[in-house]
């Protein structure tokens, strides 16, 4: 599961927690890079595909504590797509939202293969493959293989992809 994020005080239902935030990197050095990462076993790559494939954030050498969030198939953070101070729909800025209330000391997760929430209609666009490789937290822009979800929850998929 990698290192994972724990809050330390009580999050309100519905309340920003964080923004991911990395390097804007092409899709295809993001390709290149994926490759090297995947020799490594863990990357940061998050696709920036709202509208196209051409831009992905790599948090591998530049980012914030979001890179340490760990994914679950039963998450407390929804990712959305957000436009501050640019209306480029290839450059969205992601966002991690609460989902329910969260304890003080609980575990933050995001559903790395996730469904958008279909009550916000502009978010169904949004696919953000990112994705876990050789069981650290971290991607690549595409799946390379089957990856086995290790998170424990009880609705557990048992694959990421």
């Amino acid at each position: 599961q990698g290192w994972g994020v724990r809050t330390l005080q009580r999050i309100r239902k519905n309340s920003f927690v964080m923004e991911y935030v990395g390097e804007i990197i092409t899709s295809e050095e993001a390709e290149r890079r994926g490759q090297v990462y995947d020799r490594q076993g863990a990357t940061y790559l998050f696709d920036l595909d709202y509208v196209e494939d051409v831009y992905t954030v790599d948090a591998a050498h530049y980012g914030n504590i979001s890179h340490f969030v760990n994914h679950s198939c039963d998450p407390n953070l929804q990712v959305y797509n957000v436009f501050i101070e640019n209306l480029d729909q290839r450059l969205p800025r992601i966002a991690l939202f609460a989902t329910r209330p969260i304890r003080a000391g609980e575990e933050l997760t995001f559903d790395y293969n996730m469904h958008v929430d279909p009550v916000d209609a502009e978010s169904t666009r949004m696919d953000s493959n990112f994705g876990l490789v050789g069981g650290s937290l971290g991607g690549s822009p595409r799946a390379r293989g089957r990856i086995e979800c290790k998170c424990g929850a009880a609705s557990c998929r048992k694959y990421l992809f």
